[in-house]
C-alpha cells in the first residue's frame, strides 16, 4: 500500500523532481499513477492554482516574515565526543562528483578534474540491481586516484534483492577491488517514483539484510541511505537505524522554476534550507554527504541563459559548508546537461558545469577551499574524536528572546526530552551520576520550509520553540552569542 503523503509543508511536488532534475523516468503508466496519487496530496506545486487551504494555512501565521533566519549554533567540546564512520575524515569533505553523462569532456574523470583544476576524491556510477559489479570502472576510479561511489538501484523492487548468488557475489566483487567504496543503495526512497517506495518495513528489512551482506563481506563498504530533499514526512519512516547506516545522503538540485512552469518559480530556493531537514536530524550520529548537487543554468521554461543563479546557488553552498556544516563530509556536482539527454520528458535543465568556461571558473574557486578533499583520508578503524556541530534553519528571535526548536536539545545535546501533557518539555542531562533537569512550556510555532506552493503561498513547519539561552544555563552548557553566531561548549 503506498505510504501516506500529505503534509502540507511539502512544497515540491514529486513529480516535479524526477521531471526537472533526473537522468531516468518511469514508464507512462508508472507517471500516469504518481499523478493520480498527486491528486490526494496536500502538495499542489505541480498545478496552476494554489490548493483550497494554501491561503488560509498562510493566513494562520500571519505577520511571519517570510526569510531565512542565519542563526547557526555551533556545539564543540573539549573531549573526544564522536565515533567517526566508515571512511570518514576527522576534518573536510570529500569533492566528488558525475561525470557518465557528459559526452563533452568523453565521460572522462581526468578532464573533469583537469577543467576543475582539482583533483577529485571519489566519482560516482549508477549500477541496476541486477547488473554485475562495475569491475572495470573501479578500476579506472582507482587509477584515476580516487575512491568509488556506486549508486545501487533496485528498480524493480525491492522483491528481486534476495540473499542468493548475485547479492554475495556483487559484496564478494567490492571486497576484492580492496577500496574504500560508497555504496547508495535504493536511494530516494522517500518518494513514490521509485519501484521501492511505499513500504518502510520491507524496505528496512532489506536495506538491514544488504548491510549484514556487506559488513561481513565487504568491510571496507560504506553504506549510505540517501534521500530527497523533499518530501519530508516519510523520511525517517525508512530509516534503518544507526547500526544499519554509515552515512547519510541527500539529493539536492536548485531550479529556477519547478515542473516547467513559468507559474512556478523556484529561483528563491536556498541550497543551505534544503538540506536543514535531514542535516539537523542525522549530523550528530552521523556523517552527511551530499550525494548529488546540481544548480541549472539554462531552462527551456523561459529559454533564459542564466549563469549567475547557478554561480550563486554554487557559491552559496560550496563557500557556506565549512563553517556552517561541518558534518558535511562529502559533495557530489551532477555534471549533466538534461537537454541533451534520451528521454524528451526530461530535457528541462543544463546542470553541467564543464561545457562553458565561466560556469567551470566559478566550480573552480568555489572549490579551491583545502577543506575539500581530493584523497580519501578516512581510518579504516573508526576512532573516537572532537568533532564540532551545528544547527541551523529552525531558530527565531521574538521580543528579544532566542527560541529554538526541542529537537535541537534531544538531537544536537543528546539531552532526554519528553513533552509533557502540560504543555511542557522536561530536559533531563546527566552531567556525570548528577541529572540536570529544566521544564519549560513550549511556544507552537511556525518556521517557513524554504518552499512555496505554485512558487507563490509560503509553506511552514510546526516546531516547539524553547528558549535558547535559558535552557541551556539551566541545563548547565557555557553559551556564548556573536552575531548571528551562538556558541555552545558541552
Amino acid at each position: 500500500m503506498p505510504h501516506p503523503w500529505n503534509r502540507e509543508e511539502e512544497e515540491v511536488s514529486l513529480l516535479t523532481y524526477w521531471i526537472t532534475h533526473r537522468r531516468k523516468l518511469p514508464g507512462l503508466m508508472l507517471v500516469c499513477a504518481l499523478i493520480v496519487m498527486l491528486e490526494g496530496a496536500e502538495s499542489a506545486a505541480r498545478k496552476h492554482s494554489p490548493p483550497a487551504d494554501a491561503s488560509a494555512y498562510a493566513a494562520a501565521v500571519d505577520g511571519e516574515e517570510v526569510r531565512y533566519a542565519e542563526w547557526t549554533i555551533h556545539v564543540s567540546s573539549t573531549r573526544p565526543n564522536y565515533k567517526l564512520a566508515k571512511a570518514e575524515p576527522v576534518t573536510g569533505a570529500y569533492l566528488g562528483a558525475y561525470v557518465l553523462q557528459n559526452p563533452t569532456i568523453d565521460y572522462s574523470m581526468a578532464e573533469f578534474n583537469k577543467l576543475a583544476g582539482k583533483q577529485h576524491a571519489s566519482f560516482f556510477k549508477y549500477v541496476g540491481y541486477g547488473e554485475p559489479f562495475p569491475t572495470e570502472w573501479v578500476r579506472e576510479v582507482k587509477a584515476e586516484g580516487a575512491f568509488p561511489h556506486i549508486a545501487w538501484e533496485p528498480n524493480k523492487g525491492l522483491a528481486e534483492v534476495k540473499d542468493d548468488a548475485y547479492l554475495r557475489g556483487f559484496a564478494n566483487a567490492a571486497r576484492k577491488a580492496d577500496v574504500p567504496i560508497f555504496l547508495r543503495f535504493a536511494s530516494e526512497m522517500n518518494g513514490t517514483w521509485t519501484n521501492y517506495s511505499g513500504d518502510p518495513a520491507l524496505y528496512i528489512h532489506t536495506w538491514r539484510m544488504v548491510h549484514d551482506i556487506f559488513e561481513e563481506a565487504a568491510p571496507k563498504t560504506a553504506m549510505v541511505w540517501t534521500v530527497l530533499n523533499v518530501p519530508e514526512r516519510p523520511i525517517e519512516d525508512y530509516y534503518p537505524g544507526d547500526d544499519y547506516v554509515d552515512w547519510v545522503g541527500i539529493n539536492v538540485y536548485n531550479v529556477r522554476y519547478h515542473n516547467g512552469d513559468l507559474k512556478q518559480p523556484s529561483d528563491f530556493e536556498d541550497p543551505l534550507q534544503m538540506i536543514d531537514y535531514v542535516y539537523n536530524r542525522f549530523s550528530r550520529r552521523k556523517p552527511i554527504q551530499l550525494s548529488e548537487y546540481g544548480a541549472t543554468h539554462y531552462t527551456v521554461t523561459d529559454e533564459v541563459r542564466d549563469h549567475e543563479f547557478a554561480i550563486s546557488k554554487i557559491n552559496r553552498l560550496y563557500d557556506s559548508l565549512p563553517e556552517l556544516y561541518p558534518r558535511v563530509k562529502a559533495v557530489f556536482y551532477f555534471d549533466v546537461n538534461n537537454l541533451t539527454e534520451y528521454n524528451e520528458v526530461r530535457r528541462i535543465n543544463d546542470y553541467s558545469i564543464t561545457n562553458e568556461k565561466q560556469l567551470t571558473e566559478a566550480y573552480k574557486q568555489a572549490t579551491a577551499n583545502p577543506y575539500y578533499l581530493s584523497h580519501a583520508s578516512g581510518s579504516g578503524n573508526p576512532a573516537i574524536v572532537n568533532q564540532p556541530f551545528t544547527y541551523r534553519g529552525h531558530i527565531f528571535e521574538h521580543d528579544g528572546v532566542l527560541y529554538v526548536d526541542e529537537d535541537f536539545f534531544s538531537r544536537i545535546l543528546q539531552v532526554d526530552a519528553q513533552t509533557m501533557t502540560d504543555g511542557t518539555v522536561r530536559l533531563t542531562r546527566w552531567d556525570g551520576t548528577i541529572p540536570r533537569v529544566v521544564q519549560v512550556p513550549f511556544i507552537p510555532h511556525k518556521i517557513w520550509t524554504g518552499y512555496k506552493v505554485n512558487g507563490l503561498f509560503p509553506l511552514w513547519r510546526d516546531i516547539n520553540a524553547l528558549p535558547l539561552v535559558m535552557v541551556a544555563d539551566e541545563l548547565g552548557y557555557q553559551i556564548n552569542w556573536n552575531g548571528m553566531d551562538i556558541y555552545i561548549q558541552e
